[in-house]
């Protein structure tokens, strides 16, 4: 043990080592390369500018944006086109992604409905290289970025709530411009560094080189759009020919695929079918994009031509040219979305049958966003409601058919008991209700995103009520071993106790059909004060053994705890 500890510890140490020399590496060179410093601040500012800009549009947007898309998703159509329009108003095909799979995984939505969304959400991501080509290389984005930067770095330490969103906002779009500016600084300054004249796309080996380009720098910089802006500002420098440009405008394409593949790793079977399609899309319109470059890019041409656009406008064809490929793999792939999700719900079939400890609905990716985080708690708090009912019949000694459904009716409490074929509910209690509540605890600390106040009170409601549930299961645990001591049908309290079970019995039938407290109460309450004056006249005429009635005033007592933890009002 302690040798596996010290080559741990070995490993460690030798890890840090090699990343303090890289580090030292990296900024030897940038410190000798002014314009390769230029040039990678201007990634690192774009780059931070984008996290900030998903974080604000999070935060305000409150779950409009979760139940707009979810509501979209009922129309294949119309979740191409608000996928796109989503994507192109918060410039994220990732957020978009990542909230698809959440919907996914949290049952919000069927996988057709999300893979559509996924179509439109490539499309959306286009209007990124529209906005750097047509106003970011155009304009000094610096003289903007400043007074952003200033009023966003002010509000969002100074400000809370709803303003403070709008200054990370600011914050955002004023790092994305300084980003733009720098990293056009840094490729105006690379006039003798690297040039790529020599790969211009005359030769077949040239395309798919620029291709695996593409899919690197996305995957590296975790962002189409970085490596879209680095294209774009190369192709307006002169530092990188036209035929490449569109190629690694490709595998930019194929690259956005890795988030939603490491979304897919930790998650559920529903997010890995959705990532499988992500990949399958993007794959296949890459494929038909990279055999078509030529015949696309002179449909660019004539599209340019039609509009009025200069020969040289390369940055504005390469958007062109970005959308078109865009829209040719919808049009190819939406006839196949139907076969495409049966084909990827037999390739990952959901389990056959899920341990009685495990969670269905707490799919990590679910955490990504407040309504699908929320839906996820309320449906697996939903589970742990259903257990727990089953189990409080198994305390009062009844089958839970006879409970829940239907009103119960007293012959299934004057029925034969059998003590040994009843579980405990304390055993059952560790086997299938603690694990699940362990895990749902857990998911509820893990949520971190910004979330409504109606939101925040749904939350609060479900954890009560799930811990009064729990309250209630250790009342029947008490409550079970009194009625199998006293089971015997010529037991002395086998009356009262049919009674009692009768009324217990007949709240948690009221209670599943959401009835208000009081009357989940009423017929408890009415045993507990017809058993209470029998009590004090069987003790009089001796019919009642002291002992046995303590007994029965306990049960009595229990029973009434249970109904009432379980009525208790939920919090406003």
């Amino acid at each position: 043990m302690a040798g596996a500890v010290t080559s741990a510890g070995y490993r460690q140490a030798r890890q840090q080592r090699l990343e303090l020399l890289g580090l030292a590496a990296a900024a030897a060179l940038l410190l000798s390369r002014p314009d390769l410093a230029t040039l990678a601040a201007g990634l690192g500012l774009f780059l931070w500018g984008m996290t900030l800009l998903e974080e604000a549009v999070k935060r305000l947007s409150g779950g409009t944006l979760d139940r707009w898309l979810h509501t979209a998703t009922s129309h294949p159509g119309r979740a191409i086109g608000v996928g796109a329009l989503a994507t192109a108003l918060v410039q994220s095909s990732s957020l978009i992604t990542l909230l698809a799979m959440s919907f996914v995984s949290a049952g919000l939505v069927g996988l057709p409905g999300a893979i559509a969304l996924l179509f439109g959400a490539n499309l959306g991501t286009t209007t990124g290289a529209w906005l750097i080509a047509s106003l970011g290389l155009r304009f000094d984005l610096a003289h903007y970025a400043m007074p952003l930067l200033a009023l966003g770095l002010l509000g969002r330490y100074r400000l809370s709530g709803t303003l403070s969103g709008i200054a990370g906002l600011l914050l955002g779009i004023g790092l994305l411009f300084l980003g733009i500016d720098f990293m056009k600084l840094g490729f105006e300054a690379w006039q003798n560094g690297l040039r790529l004249d020599g790969l211009a796309g005359d030769r077949l080996w040239h395309w798919p080189l620029f291709v695996l380009v593409g899919v690197f720098a996305t995957v590296i910089m975790q962002s189409s759009h970085a490596t879209l802006l680095l294209t774009l500002t190369a192709l307006a420098s002169g530092q990188l020919p036209y035929l490449p440009a569109l190629a690694i405008a490709i595998g930019a394409n194929i690259g956005t695929t890795v988030t939603a593949v490491l979304g897919a790793l930790s998650a559920g079977i529903a997010a890995r079918r959705l990532a499988g399609a992500h990949v399958i899309f993007n794959l296949a319109t890459a494929v038909v994009a990279l055999a078509l470059l030529m015949p696309l890019a002179w449909l660019v041409d004539g599209v340019a031509e039609l509009v009025g656009l200069a020969d040289t406008a390369w940055p504005l064809k390469l958007a062109l040219f970005h959308t078109l490929f865009n829209l040719l793999g919808i049009v190819l792939m939406l006839p196949w979305i139907k076969r495409l999700a049966d084909l990827l719900e037999r390739r990952f079939p959901e389990p056959a049958r899920l341990p009685p400890t495990q969670a269905r609905y707490l799919d990590p990716a679910a955490l990504n966003h407040a309504d699908t985080a929320v839906n996820a708690m309320e449906q697996e708090c939903r589970r742990l409601d259903r257990r727990a009912y089953h189990l409080l019949c198994s305390a009062i000694l009844m089958p839970s058919a006879e409970v829940i459904g239907r009103p119960p009716e007293r012959r299934s409490v004057e029925a034969p008991i059998a003590p040994d074929t009843w579980p405990l509910v304390n055993a059952r209690y560790h086997e299938r209700i603690k694990p699940l509540l362990t895990e749902i605890l857990t998911f509820q600390a893990r949520i971190d995103v910004p979330l409504t106040e109606a939101q925040q009170q749904r939350l609060e409601m479900l954890q009560s009520r799930t811990l009064r549930m729990v309250e209630a299961l250790r009342f029947g645990e008490v409550l079970q071993r009194s009625l199998l001591r006293h089971s015997a049908r010529m037991s002395p309290l086998r009356e009262a106790h049919d009674d009692l079970r009768l009324a217990v019995a007949t709240g948690l039938n009221r209670l599943a059909d959401e009835q208000e407290g009081q009357t989940i109460a009423a017929p408890i309450d009415e045993v507990r004060r017809h058993w209470q004056e029998e009590m004090a006249r069987r003790l009089r005429s001796h019919h009642l053994d002291p002992w046995l009635a303590s007994s029965l005033m306990n049960d009595l007592h229990q029973a009434s705890r249970l109904i009432a933890a379980l009525a208790e009002p939920s919090p406003p």
